[in-house]
């Protein structure tokens, strides 16, 4: 009797031990509220609705630790986006359109004082990453909820989500950190068809924090960048993707990305740049089917994109904040046209009832030039952004409410 009192306290602490060294985490946003756009649609008719992500993307995730001891951990982590409006999966996953359960993350691997490595889906440095990526710099999720062609869509400030990845990152040292990463094109004697790869830098120590990031994808069947075309011909010679004739393993995208932000504790200042070069253009896409709707990647309209942010966030109580930010863009046509143009005026307040309930309320007002229906004015089709002479202007008003867990 003694003997098996003592054999279940002993397996009892190596259970308690086991289940001390491991850790499953649940946590999500639930984010909606009521928008209003000036002009949509056909007619440039008016637009009320119930959109969900209005300051952050809704979402759902599940990560996990274990201690395999020496410094050595296991981690995990599976995150889903839904639109809280319906109810439906957030996530496409590329030109086949169709739902991805963990579209924003899926990732197991290991960390330890080498840093970390992940296998799986996961978004690049402009993103995530790098003490938070790129995207700290922006109010890029504000405006996007009024217009599919806004600047920040389109120059990839938000990362790219790339699919069969490996990614490295950095130990942080002095307020340094980075890395890097890879994606498969997964074709059989394809060569480089389908891949991508991406490295980023940041600094962030104290007030003040910049940095720095590099993605590059290149045209195939089965890219890895998932915002290009998903299909096409096999990289055979001459091996070309259906959807535009570019060849299979050439470079389809670059994007650059560059933000600074400095933090005076009364308010928040920063501002980023960032360019995507198009490298296979042929004209007879249009950006957005490029970068928004994921149809196509290597025969857009224009062949370069620059965007230039600037805001400040500034604490007007300890628990309200007013959000202010101006974005303007500059798209390059392939054919020698005038140079379009987009600019943007984002002002916004956001007052917070507890750590992890806020409640906002934003406008914006967005403006192009020497492009064609940008804004999606004349058809309930999906925008464009040719060349044109069309000027156009639009604005949006929003409230809505946050609940992080």
């Amino acid at each position: 009797m003694k003997k098996s009192l003592l054999a279940l306290a002993v397996l009892g602490s190596f259970a308690a031990a086991a289940q001390a060294q491991t850790s499953v985490t649940i946590y999500g946003v639930a984010d909606a509220g009521v928008f209003y756009q000036s002009k949509a649609g056909a007619n440039n008719n008016s637009l009320f609705a119930v959109n969900s992500g209005g300051l952050s993307g809704s979402r759902l995730g599940f990560k996990g630790t274990e201690d395999l001891g020496g410094g050595l951990k296991a981690n995990f982590q599976l995150e889903m986006g839904y639109n809280l409006d319906s109810g439906s999966n957030a996530q496409q996953d590329g030109a086949n359109n169709s739902g991805t359960l963990f579209g924003r993350t899926s990732t197991v691997g290991l960390s330890g004082g080498f840093g970390s490595v992940n296998v799986g889906r996961q978004t690049d440095f402009a993103y995530s990453g790098t003490a938070g990526g790129m995207a700290t710099f922006s109010h890029a999720g504000y405006v996007n909820k009024f217009s599919s062609v806004d600047g920040n869509t389109q120059a990839r400030l938000q990362g790219e989500r790339t699919n069969n990845s490996i990614r490295y990152d950095m130990p942080a040292f002095g307020g340094l950190n980075g890395g890097v990463m890879f994606g498969l094109g997964e074709q059989a004697g394809g060569g480089t068809a389908g891949q991508a790869w991406a490295a980023g830098l940041k600094y962030d120590n104290g007030p003040l924090a910049f940095g720095g990031s590099y993605y590059q994808s290149k045209a195939g069947t089965t890219p890895a960048d998932r915002n290009l075309i998903n299909g096409g011909a096999a990289p055979t010679t001459p091996a070309v993707v259906a959807d535009g004739g570019a060849l299979a393993g050439s470079t389809a995208t670059k994007t650059y990305t560059l933000g600074a932000s400095y933090n005076f504790g009364f308010g928040k200042l920063y501002g980023n740049w960032s360019r995507v070069n198009l490298l296979t253009g042929t004209g007879s896409a249009t950006l957005t089917q490029t970068f928004n709707s994921g149809t196509f990647g290597s025969s857009s309209a224009n062949n370069k994109l620059d965007l230039f942010e600037i805001g400040y966030n500034h604490n007007l109580t300890a628990s309200l904040q007013l959000l202010t930010g101006y974005a303007h863009t500059n798209v390059s046509f392939i054919n020698g046209t005038p140079q379009g143009k987009l600019n943007q005026i984002f002002i916004g307040t956001d007052y917070f009832l507890s750590k992890r309930t806020d409640l906002y309320a934003v406008g914006t007002y967005i403006r192009t030039s020497d492009v064609t229906n940008p804004l999606n004015l004349t058809s309930s089709s999906t925008p464009t952004l040719q060349a044109g002479s069309t000027s156009q202007g639009a604005f949006g008003l929003g409230v809505g409410m946050r609940h992080t867990f």
